[in-house]
């Protein structure tokens, strides 16, 4: 008797079944995280221009309590835009102006659809 040594048909083909498991899972993780990327960036983007306007308002809200929006455009593409709102914010013992101030960016997904996201600061009219 032979003592022979090798892999019979039957292991080569589970192997070749739980590699292909194993790339198809692959594959589904690098398209998931390539979404997840994308919207990341269009969420940032969203961010950075909400943040400049939010600035932009703690600088000027004392002179003015005005609400507003604007649209920020590619070409005939609106890609983001924001709204903000000035809300009177009491402070218990305080005569001061302060005024809360609620910024909320609407952008894009990559699915067409739109998302809101808000931010909000407060801030003190001390003179």
């Amino acid at each position: 008797m032979k003592n022979e040594r090798g892999f019979t048909i039957v292991e080569v083909i589970i192997a070749i079944i739980v590699l292909t498991v194993g790339l198809l899972g692959l594959v589904t993780s690098a398209a998931l995280v390539t979404r997840m990327v994308g919207r990341g960036q269009r969420s940032a983007l969203a961010a950075q221009y909400a943040q400049r306007r939010l600035e932009m308002l703690r600088t000027t809200g004392c002179n003015s309590q005005a609400s507003g929006s604007e649209v920020s455009m590619r070409g005939s593409t609106p890609l983001d835009s924001v709204s903000w709102r000035f809300v009177k914010w009491s402070v218990p013992n305080n005569s001061a102006n302060h005024w809360q101030i609620v910024v909320r960016s609407k952008y894009r997904t990559a699915l067409g659809q739109w998302r809101t996201d808000s931010t909000e600061t407060q801030i003190s009219c001390l003179f």
